[in-house]
């Protein structure tokens, strides 16, 4: 298969300025002035005139496989389905289990991935979830080794009143295994660590970094945007080399906690560097506690949020496109150590996002594979397209001759 993109304003995420793009198979086979199809070639071609063309998002925290729980069985939230991604420009997703590891395993997750992977995207997982003894083998170190799809250990709960209250030990071993697993893996081997509004915030992750030879590159500490105590634990973290993730689509934090004015406080810092990323937290489920702990609301998050966060950054705050696709680019793609993503470049993954002059995604492409043409899905999800059907069948009222 192939495919032709002209005179495009890449973003690589670097801005390339205008240029041509040819996709072979599922990957990026060359860049340039006045490319063409070769005469044996059968394709496509897409004139991207005054369009740009960035690499495809990804989004480092969705609960693939549904999540949520805390009001009971009936809030538990669905399985997130390919066009959902897709038209959010992701083309590279990392499933994660929630707070219900009973009803929903790892087992799921991982089939879930591959079922995202078969109907054309890009997809990894977190061994764990809130509670850190949910792996598939009987160590996170045999799950990083030994399943292709592992690339490190979360959601870990801590600071949370929902979490398993993991005591420092338990999450040094954790750490070590990650580190350890990750090593002989060849992979990041990254803590995934979700951070809930209690006061100690990051303080057990900081014991840690201080009192052992753990490095503070093997956490990844996210919904750091959660409370504005967090944040700034955030911000020193950031500081001294740490890696910290924002959740984006908080529509009911304070402004200064949302992700577009945090990612514009962290830029006139100086501090909006590859150390940092942007998540969706999608298809998790927005539980609301009172100050007593008790439920009182809840939503469920939508991957949509990403790109809409990272745009509201772009356009009203001023931060640079380029430096604002970098936390749904290229820095998950190093930091998650995912190789041939998060960048234009020749012999990379033919992930690709085009967008119209005012930001809105109107093409994707994963894997080379065109997903979201004039900013409809051209493919669906195998139960997307049973479903439309059957409604279809019925919606559609039965002519009765007579």
């Amino acid at each position: 298969m192939w495919t032709l993109i002209k005179n495009a304003k890449l973003f690589a995420p670097e801005p390339l300025q205008e240029r041509d793009l040819l996709l072979v198979g599922n990957r990026i086979a060359a860049l340039g002035d006045d490319l063409s199809l070769p005469p044996y070639a059968k394709g496509e071609v897409y004139d991207l005139h005054g369009h740009y063309l960035v690499p495809g998002f990804i989004d480092a925290h969705v609960h693939i496989c549904g999540g949520g729980g805390e009001a009971g069985p009936s809030s538990r939230t669905p399985e997130v389905q390919l066009s959902q991604l897709t038209r959010a420009g992701i083309t590279t997703v990392v499933g994660c289990l929630g707070t219900d590891s009973i009803s929903r395993s790892m087992e799921e997750l991982l089939v879930k991935a591959n079922a995202l992977e078969g109907e054309g995207l890009t997809c990894f997982v977190y061994s764990g979830g809130y509670q850190a003894d949910r792996m598939i083998f009987d160590t996170l170190r045999k799950d990083l080794v030994l399943i292709d799809k592992v690339i490190g250990a979360g959601e870990i709960a801590i600071s949370d009143h929902r979490s398993a209250q993991p005591q420092k030990s338990e999450l040094e071993h954790l750490a070590a295994e990650a580190r350890v697993g990750g090593m002989l893996g060849n992979k990041a081997g990254v803590v995934h660590i979700h951070l809930g509004e209690g006061k100690r915030g990051l303080s057990p992750i900081l014991k840690i970094i201080e009192e052992t030879e753990i490095p503070i590159s093997q956490f990844m500490p996210t919904h750091i945007n959660r409370k504005e105590t967090l944040l700034e634990q955030g911000v020193e973290f950031l500081k001294a080399g740490g890696t910290i993730d924002l959740t984006a689509g908080c529509d009911d934090f304070e402004p200064h906690l949302q992700v577009p004015f945090v990612l514009k406080t962290l830029y006139e810092q100086g501090l909006l560097n590859d150390r940092v990323t942007v998540t969706s937290d999608g298809n998790g489920s927005l539980p609301q506690f009172n100050e007593a702990g008790i439920l009182v609301g809840m939503g469920i998050g939508s991957v949509h949020v990403l790109w809409r966060d990272i745009r509201e950054a772009v356009l009203r705050y001023g931060i640079p496109l380029d430096t604002a696709l970098r936390t749904i680019t290229s820095n998950p793609a190093r930091i998650l150590q995912l190789k041939n993503k998060g960048m234009i470049r020749e012999g990379f993954d033919g992930d690709l996002v085009a967008l119209s002059d005012d930001l809105m995604i109107e093409q994707v492409w994963a894997k080379g594979r065109v997903m979201i043409r004039n900013r409809k899905p051209v493919v669906l999800g195998v139960y997307e397209t049973s479903l439309a059907s059957h409604l279809q069948t019925v919606e559609t009222p039965r002519l009765v001759k007579g």
